[in-house]
């Protein structure tokens, strides 16, 4: 049985809400404190005393020219902080405001202004333009303050005009009174949590009422505008990078840019509201999860901006409510006959109190139609307002939006009649029928418009004609033309068949010459249609600016190539576009300033350290080799090489140290040795033998980062047209991109074709960029690290086969598994469907399966990140990688779709943070040191999806042939590897810990896994367990339990020589007049670099990893003694750093609330 809906549910009243006009409010805050900014843009900023004295200027003028009470004054003014003196200084003279934005076609303008009846436009000089010769007067903007003076205006005046669509092909203008935005004031403080002191974001065009929050009310509790300009809210990076530097607190975001941005990039942002629709139950999760406030909003712009409230939060699987009314107002849904209707029973909602606003300018009928007494309430003369939308009451007394009862729609957040669209293609003289329908695109609507006869003119031309009379959000993106309209059986145009019929042949994504698949997939996911051609035009297919800045997010976070919104709008082609997006590279960045001196980056210095560890490895070694077949000249490919590293400076640096830290050197340009190593008068399997053997020598040959030479060559010569170039690098100065830019270069010096001797930037011109952003954004971005990693397990010790090496050994094996393409098939349809790549599916999958495997509710893995954020580093060679710790956890409860869309906004959450190098946060983190295993990040997971590179020199066939293993600089190393259009798996493993049946028994589980998972991702994944799970969770050697005893951490003082002089070698280091034997090193603040230092002031140097296994004097003392039972107190040592790690842990669980990982292990 309905139940009836309880009388509280309807209305928030609370009596003796103070009023006002909109310039009193402002001009208290202005009297209060007047040297706070009122409105900033950058480095334009105006106070609230320079923002009152120049609106006074232009509220003089206005009087002048006869505007006061009632006057409709237009405002045509661009995105500057000059609006708010347009707007307030109409509002002083006592006038209503026109909102006139110079963004819209100017035909629409000009009509508006008419039917508004405006005695005079305030403009700029793009608003001059636009009403240059109406006959209107044009007030510029004031250059001069003038002192306040009492505002001529009445609460009940009219203080601005706004129009929306018409249903009857005819703008409708809504007359808002200073009472009407005084009550929405006191409403939107209540529940929208805009507050004295704020930094309100301001991104809405003035032709839409949500800008009178942004603007006015922001100003009238005493907030501080950020007001965006066009190319900061076009595009979601700038977007980002503005609301960062504008410190913004509170910002109203339509539901669309909710994905677009990252909660964690802005930490000061604390309150939100959105509206137009309702936001996606994932988003209202992201942007919750650290308790920040976001509130869905609803509200005509017949009732002043917003009548009704949620705060959203938590986890949510039914479309977001709109909530409750909002303060002194009333909410009623009714049936045809006006009769209230029961709880769960959709009905029309009416709105009634303080928001409801006089009615139509100029358009009594309308007026009275949409604007009837008020039957349910007692005050004389109360309103309600016939909404026209479809609500109802749920069970908690919130309320639901079902749609719209008559064809008003909603898109992009904008209220749109269809009918107006329809009455202007109707006034093109080719044109006897046009039907306009709103088509759902996944999250929002499409417009597709049907138009007779069969010749009328085509998509371009009637676009352009809409373009000319209608905003953009009511141009349709889909046109079609028939010689006649379908009808129904009640003879009313059949829009349903109309509909099926523009889907009906709408398929999966086709592959298209020149165009990636994935840049395809992400095309018609924002299309909501299929790519055909590289001809599709993405405005002509659906597209618009916010389905651009939709495209440009998704091409940054999901292919990592640094494209702007003006790239979608230069090359509307798919074809064009996905050219743009081949050259590009993978982040913006502001100019490079050049000429810097050589310097390490942060990653160099990591891996410098990590050298100091362990002298003898390979593992950093990068080694390539590419078999040439055809007539080559030995001669000209070695002074090509030569004149590569003279060009590219980094390949000719060195490392030396000195007091313990690394620095850099340039040596100057000189011949780069190739020798010749001549294997063609052997026996076939002799010479292939050798040559493997020869390439494993060159791959796995130190480097000595001191004396330089970071990069060697070798030719092995196979018969007189054979031979095999093989080129090795340290890691320090170079990666995995520098491969495709070493073998373009050497291919152009080859060719003798002319490049400039050294390249416009260097290596070392990124280090000093990248050390600039990290001075301007490190802080942030390392307390997200830090925070985000709180309570997360720091050790991925999966079950052994061996035991592990007291220190790292570095050793490497190899092996590789292939997907079937079923399954590959497969994984591109999920990663389409949940709107992430490929590798981030499979990333979920391996995540979950070694979480499964640890016994762990999550796990910590690495992933590689290039920082070649700026389009001047595309063409370096250097060391442009991080590594990034992804927090991977889930349960066997949860489906793998949901785990991969957790893992895809992990990615986000990561990629958004860059400005943290590892071992900072390492550090930050206070984690215990262990000479047996990397720091945090055990366990790799790296992405090669980009092309083979390949050495294209002129009369040679070349390919890749593979080089010899350097090592395993990790555990684990997992890549995805993309090779003729499938995807497999390549692991390096270090033998030392693992044996080949147990990776290949990983892999084989892996490959389950994604099997079994794609083709059923809504599954639990407790129901999805690899055969071999067991066997995997079962090592030969467990992952060793820490025991619970601990040494003291007390001052004990050192009592024997040797101990003096390590205690002695510690407080120099560290600035500890004293230190006590049994405390750790880490502990006391050192860092892994102070090791170095520390070393080279104790007699006998001792290797840097020794001081790793003995972290404390009495430890390391008794090492240096020579007492064999050293190792007692190393354990010891040990115990104590688990212990403090686990307290870490602790804390870091009270703080954010996560599980603890203790004891499920």
């Amino acid at each position: 049985m309905s139940k009836v809906v309880p009388a509280e549910w309807m209305a928030a009243d609370r009596p003796g809400v103070p009023g006002g006009t909109v310039p009193g409010l402002i001009a208290r805050h202005a009297a209060e404190r007047p040297d706070t900014i009122a409105v900033r843009q950058w480095d334009v900023r105006l106070t609230y005393r320079e923002l009152l004295g120049l609106a006074s200027r232009l509220a003089e003028t206005l009087r002048d020219n006869g505007v006061g009470p009632e006057s409709r004054v237009g405002v045509c003014v661009g995105r500057h902080p000059s609006l708010l003196v347009a707007l307030l200084g109409t509002l002083l003279s006592g006038g209503a405001y026109v909102p006139l934005d110079p963004d819209l076609p100017p035909v629409r303008l000009t009509e508006i202004a008419a039917d508004a009846g405006v005695t005079c436009v305030v403009a700029d000089d793009a608003g001059r333009a636009i009403f240059a010769g109406t006959g209107l007067a044009l007030i510029d903007l004031p250059r001069e303050r003038a002192e306040p003076f009492a505002c001529p205006v009445l609460a009940d005046n009219a203080a601005y005009v706004i129009y929306t669509s018409g249903s009857t092909g005819r703008p409708k203008g809504v007359v808002v009174s200073h009472a009407n935005i005084a009550a929405f004031m006191t409403s939107i403080h209540d529940r929208g949590r805009i507050r004295l002191g704020d930094h309100a974001l301001a991104i809405t065009s003035i032709a839409f009422d949500v800008s009178v929050l942004e603007l006015l009310v922001a100003l009238m509790v005493g907030a501080s505008i950020q007001l965006a300009a066009e190319s900061d809210r076009a595009d979601p990076a700038r977007l980002r990078r503005f609301m960062v530097e504008h410190e913004v607190t509170w910002a109203d975001l339509p539901p669309a840019l909710l994905p677009l941005l990252s909660p964690g990039e802005l930490p000061l942002l604390r309150s939100i509201v959105t509206g137009a629709e309702a936001p996606g139950p994932e988003q209202v999760a992201r942007w919750t999860a650290d308790g920040r406030r976001l509130m869905n909003g609803y509200g005509p712009t017949e009732t002043t901006v917003a009548v009704a409230g949620f705060p959203a939060s938590g986890e949510w699987t039914t479309p977001i409510p709109i909530g409750r009314p909002m303060l002194n107002h009333r909410l009623y849904v009714v049936d045809e006959n006006f009769a209230l209707v029961p709880q769960g029973v959709p009905g029309e909602l009416l709105i009634g109190g303080p928001g409801v606003t006089r009615g139509y300018l100029d358009r009594p009928g309308l007026t009275a139609a949409l604007f009837v007494p008020d039957p349910f309430g007692d005050e004389p003369g109360a309103r309600l307002y016939r909404s026209g939308d479809l609500v109802s009451w749920g069970v908690d007394g919130e309320l639901r939006f079902h749609g719209r009862v008559d064809r008003q729609v909603k898109v992009r957040g904008q209220r749109v009649e269809l009918g107006e669209i329809e009455s202007v293609l109707r006034g093109h003289p080719d044109i006897t029928h046009a039907v306009v329908a709103a088509v759902p695109v996944r999250d929002d609507v499409t417009l597709a418009a049907f138009v007779t006869p069969a010749d009328a003119p085509d998509a371009a031309a009637l676009r352009e004609y809409l373009s000319e009379r209608l905003p953009a959000v009511m141009v349709p993106s889909r046109f079609q033309r028939l010689d006649v309209l379908p009808l129904n059986s009640s003879d009313k145009v059949d829009l349903a068949t109309l509909v099926a019929g523009l889907t009906v042949d709408e398929e999966a994504v086709v592959d298209i010459p020149g165009v990636p698949r994935e840049l395809a997939v992400l095309w018609s996911e924002v299309l909501g249609a299929p790519a055909r051609s590289a001809a599709d035009d993405f405005f002509v297919h659906g597209g618009h600016s916010l389905g651009a800045m939709r495209l440009v997010a998704a091409i940054r976070f999901e292919l990592r190539r640094d494209v702007a919104v003006e790239d979608v709008f230069a090359a509307r082609t798919l074809g064009a576009f996905a050219e743009r997006v081949a050259r590009a590279d993978e982040v913006s960045g502001v100019d490079v300033e050049t000429g810097h001196p050589p310097a390490l980056s942060a990653a160099q210095r990591r891996l410098w350290f990590l050298d100091q560890l362990a002298p003898d490895a390979a593992a950093y070694n990068i080694a390539l080799a590419q078999r040439l077949r055809g007539p080559l000249d030995t001669g000209t490919l070695a002074r090509a090489l030569t004149e590569v590293v003279t060009r590219h400076d980094v390949l000719r640096w060195r490392v030396p140290h000195e007091g313990g830290r690394p620095y850099a050197v340039i040596d100057p340009p000189a011949e780069v040795p190739m020798p010749l190593d001549d294997l063609s008068g052997l026996a076939a399997g002799e010479r292939d033998r050798v040559m493997r053997e020869r390439l494993r020598t060159e791959a796995t040959g130190r480097f000595d980062l001191a004396t330089g030479h970071l990069l060697r060559a070798r030719l092995l010569r196979l018969a007189e047209d054979d031979h095999v170039l093989a080129i090795t690098a340290h890691h320090a100065v170079f990666d995995g991109w520098s491969e495709r830019v070493l073998y373009a270069d050497l291919a152009a010096a080859y060719a003798g074709k002319t490049r400039e001797s050294a390249t416009a930037a260097t290596f070392a011109d990124y280090v000093a960029w990248r050390e600039e952003r990290e001075s301007r954004r490190g802080k942030n971005d390392l307390a997200w690290w830090t925070e985000h990693l709180a309570g997360a397990p720091t050790v991925l010790d999966l079950p052994r086969d061996h035991p592990r090496p007291a220190e790292q050994s570095y050793a490497g094996a190899f092996a590789g598994t292939e997907l079937s393409a079923a399954t590959d098939a497969a994984i591109r349809a999920l990663a389409a469907e949940l709107g992430a790549t490929p590798s981030t599916v499979v990333l979920a999958a391996f995540g979950d399966l070694l979480r499964r495997i640890a016994g762990r509710a999550e796990v910590v893995i690495g992933a590689p990140v290039a920082d070649r954020r700026h389009a001047a580093f595309a063409d370096l060679i250097g060391f442009f990688v991080d590594i990034v710790p992804l927090r991977l956890g889930s349960t066997d409860q949860r489906t793998f779709a949901e785990v991969v869309v957790a893992c895809r906004n992990e990615l986000f959450d990561a990629l958004a943070h860059p400005d943290a190098p590892l071992e900072r946060v390492v550090d930050a983190l206070a984690l215990p040191r262990d000479a047996s295993r990397g720091a945090l990040v055990q366990v790799l997971f790296n992405v090669f999806n980009f092309a083979q590179s390949t050495l294209e020199l002129p009369g040679i066939e070349a390919r890749m042939v593979p080089a010899g293993l350097p090592g395993s600089p990790f555990d684990l190393t997992t890549y995805l590897v993309e090779r003729d259009g499938r995807m497999r798996f390549e692991v390096v493993y270090n033998p030392d810990l693992y044996t080949a049946p147990r990776i290949d028994a990983l892999l084989a589980a892996l490959v389950y896994v994604l099997d079994a998972a794609v083709a059923h991702p809504r599954r639990a994944l407790g129901e999805i367990t690899p055969p071999n799970l067991d066997t995997l969770r079962a090592g030969l050697v467990e992952p060793q339990p820490v025991p619970l005893s601990d040494l003291p951490a007390d001052v004990v003082p050192p009592s024997t020589d040797t101990e003096h002089v390590v205690a002695a070698a510690w407080s120099a280091v560290l600035g500890k007049p004293a230190v006590g034997v049994t405390q750790n090193f880490f502990d006391l603040g050192g860092t892994s670099m102070d090791l170095v230092s520390v070393a080279e002031q104790l007699p006998g140097r001792p290797r840097v990893v020794d001081l790793f296994r003995y972290p404390t004097v009495r430890a390391l003392a008794r090492f240096l003694d020579g007492d064999t039972d050293s190792s007692g107190l190393t354990k010891a040592a040990q115990r104590g750093a688990a212990r403090r790690e686990r307290a870490r842990r602790r804390t870091a669980t009270r703080r954010t609330g996560l599980p603890s990982q203790e004891g499920r292990g």
